[in-house]
């Protein structure tokens, strides 16, 4: 079924790895000015950057919160168990108080918590390794599962122009991307014919972060402003919608970057197909819908400047980094275990009931 490898479908590098102690990122925040690759040394320097968005994209920030507790466990100096575990512990938690509603940071911060807990009577050295490994593994199954969801989706999203929104890409993930998948293998095979990127305001993910990464690997697009979609669409130039989701819940309801459901409405009073594409780590089984998902809100600041120049005058702001889309706008849910249709809630709990 995997036609193609990572190196087949991007030139860029992984957005997020680990070597020696050191946890190393793209930064985000500096493109598309500049392309840099930044080292964070300590736990709470990778704390700082999921935050400040330096790293930003559900599966990129599980994937860079689990290596910050492997830095803890490569980097402590502790001599007992004991001491080493109350470190673990803080760690565990400042890495998960940095933001609220990706649940791909809570899934993989859990997930080391627990493998450490299971080791305990191990020795001090084995239960470190097996931290380390555990942080890597987290990484190396991201970039498998986005190979798996480009080449499902690519079956099933119709030829022609897509829609995104925000960035899903290989700067979302370890590498490739959800979304970013799905269009590199689409223009892969040649499916793909145009690329429309909404430029995602107020920190514009779409426009530094998604053009800059699609127009790397020569895929053809064309940069809109957000209030452009709607007469795109009426125009009919768009043949499919495509986002990433930050947490997906049992029913099927989603959150993503805020303008999502915007799009989302707009997609069904077009008649265009609108697909979310995220990895089984980022379905939240425990929350029966939307309403239940905690939804950031960011500073006001991210709304009064753009690129660091004031727009507006010092007023009020309300910042939402994220809306709740309803399962009834979707067509579907492409996932690395295949695509869900509908009924979400009965086929979502049936694809669980076949893993579990």
């Amino acid at each position: 079924m995997l036609k193609y490898r990572p190196e087949e479908l991007t030139k860029l590098p992984r957005s997020v790895e680990y070597k020696a102690g050191t946890v190393y990122i793209i930064d985000q925040t500096k493109l598309p000015a500049e392309f840099k690759i930044i080292a964070l040394r300590t736990v709470e320097e990778v704390a700082e950057a999921i935050k400040t968005m330096k790293v930003r994209g559900a599966p990129a920030i599980g994937a860079t919160a689990a290596f910050g507790l492997a830095l803890y466990a490569e980097t402590s100096k502790a001599k007992t168990k004991e001491d080493f575990f109350a470190g673990f512990y803080k760690a565990y938690e400042t890495l998960k108080n940095t933001r609220p509603t990706a649940v791909n940071l809570f899934w993989a911060l859990n997930r080391v918590k627990e493998l450490a807990e299971e080791h305990r009577e191990d020795s001090l050295d084995e239960i470190k390794r097996l931290i380390v490994e555990e942080a890597q593994r987290i990484a190396d199954e991201d970039v498998e599962a986005n190979l798996r969801m480009g080449h499902y989706g690519a079956e099933v999203l119709p030829e022609g122009n897509v829609l995104t929104h925000c960035n899903a890409g290989s700067l979302a993930t370890v590498h490739l991307g959800t979304v970013g998948a799905v269009l590199r293998v689409m223009h892969k095979e040649g499916t793909l014919k145009l690329l429309w990127v909404d430029e995602t305001r107020p920190v514009l993910q779409g426009a530094r972060l998604s053009a800059w990464e699609y127009s790397y690997d020569g895929i053809p697009l064309k940069l809109i402003a957000d209030n452009a979609a709607a007469f795109v669409m009426q125009q009919g130039k768009v043949d499919a919608i495509i986002v990433g989701a930050d947490r997906i819940v049992a029913n099927g309801d989603f959150a993503n970057k805020i303008g999502t459901y915007m799009l989302a409405v707009l997609a069904r009073e077009h008649g265009i197909p609108f697909f979310t594409v995220a990895p089984l780590s980022t379905i939240d089984m425990s929350l029966k819908s939307g309403k239940d998902i905690p939804i950031e809100e960011r500073s006001p600041e991210e709304v009064l400047r753009c690129g660091g120049c004031r727009v507006a005058p010092d007023v009020d702001v309300y910042n939402p980094a994220f809306d709740v889309t309803p399962h009834k706008y979707l067509t579907g849910i492409i996932t690395d275990r295949g695509v869900v249709w509908p009924p979400f809630k009965r086929n979502l709990k049936k694809l669980f009931g076949e893993i579990y």
